[in-house]
């Protein structure tokens, strides 16, 4: 990939990517981008008419040069279409939901040639919390080749992918792609890189855009407990019904699970360490392990995820073990008792030896607890 495809913005200025070939290019865009269809260069002299359903909405002659556009129905398209006069491309800004639909050019030369772009308009961003330290991997669910181009924007600041898993940039160097995949990893993330990503994919078969919120939750990633007490390990998230798998693993032991692929609802690890000790909260994916044991102590890891994030956390339980009890108050009892006896003893002597004397003595008994 070179490095001026790197600096576009907002509009898709791509040359060559849709083929001539190609039947019907599929672009998928979020309500408020500006997204470009585009048709290879256009031969001298053609006629080009661009259609909204079966609606004209822009024509230019090549000869003469002057491109049209018009309000389209309901004049949904009033101040939003340019049309490039040099290669027939088809720009609509500041898209909306009503923008939905078939689009179609027909460039007419010495040959005919129709062309056609299904347009989806989202205006769902996908959004998900995370603390200091987790691992998150944004989902594009799109499959690329070599030639076909990413794009990835953090708030409106282009992440210099240079190629693909490698970035020179120290501010990101915890990003990558994840192996041949335009999907975003985040390891270790940090409080300054929380916000809003957006990524731009052309491939040539379909145009997508989708956009993603990060936000910093305060969920505890150090847990300390007595031994005996429960433990409850939180996921955090706010609403667990959006993800389709949320995993709890003992170091490196699967523990319990929620698979809603496979429409399992909680189901707990048949390890003997924690066997008849788990319950995993169906609603929240909580897990709470009970009568805790210093052998529960380690890192309990934790992976949920769905179409649009994978999100990994790591929570460090100690459990500290409880004092013998009844130790100190023995001890003490003993030496109470010690105590009584030697003074009693000595009472008693003084009593036998004075009895000769004409003293009597009376030794008063004292309850002692």
């Amino acid at each position: 990939m070179k490095n001026n495809t790197l600096l576009f913005g907002v509009l898709l200025l791509v040359n060559g990517v849709f083929d001539v070939d190609a039947d019907e290019v599929s672009v998928t865009v979020m309500v408020g981008d500006s997204v470009t269809l585009h048709v290879t260069e256009i031969p001298r002299g053609s006629n080009i008419i661009w259609k909204f359903g079966d609606e004209i909405i822009a024509r230019m002659n090549e000869a003469d040069g002057n491109p049209s556009t018009y309000d389209g129905p309901g004049a949904i398209f009033k101040d939003r279409l340019k049309l490039d006069k040099q290669t027939g491309s088809l720009t609509i800004t500041n898209i909306r939901t009503e923008h939905n639909g078939r689009y179609s050019v027909d460039i007419r030369s010495t040959n005919a040639e129709l062309k056609t772009f299904q347009v989806t308009v989202h205006d769902v961003v996908e959004s998900v919390s995370v603390t200091e330290g987790d691992s998150v991997t944004l989902h594009t669910g799109v499959k690329v080749q070599g030639s076909d181009q990413i794009v990835w924007k953090f708030e409106d600041q282009v992440i210099p992918i240079t190629n693909l898993n490698s970035l020179n940039d120290a501010k990101w160097r915890n990003i990558h792609l994840k192996d041949q995949t335009p999907d975003l990893v985040i390891s270790n993330i940090q409080s300054d890189q929380t916000g809003v990503y957006k990524v731009e994919i052309n491939t040539i078969s379909k145009v997508v855009h989708r956009k993603y919120c990060i936000a910093v939750g305060d969920e505890m990633k150090i847990v300390s407990v007595k031994e005996g007490e429960s433990v409850t390990l939180r996921t955090g998230a706010v609403d667990i019904q959006a993800f389709d798998l949320i995993l709890w693993e003992y170091e490196d032991h699967p523990m319990a699970k929620i698979d809603r692929t496979l429409h399992q609802l909680p189901k707990n690890s048949v390890s003997s360490r924690f066997a008849g000790r788990l319950s995993q909260n169906e609603n929240n994916g909580y897990l709470t392990i009970s009568d805790s044991r210093s052998t529960d102590s380690g890192d309990y890891h934790l992976n949920m995820n769905n179409s649009a994030f994978t999100l990994q956390r790591t929570i460090r339980v100690t459990v500290k073990a409880s004092p013998q009890s009844g130790a100190p108050s023995g001890i003490c009892g003993a030496g109470v008792g010690l105590v009584v006896w030697v003074v009693t003893a000595f009472f008693a002597a003084r009593f036998v030896d004075n009895q000769g004397k004409g003293v009597s003595i009376t030794i008063k008994s004292y309850s002692i607890s």
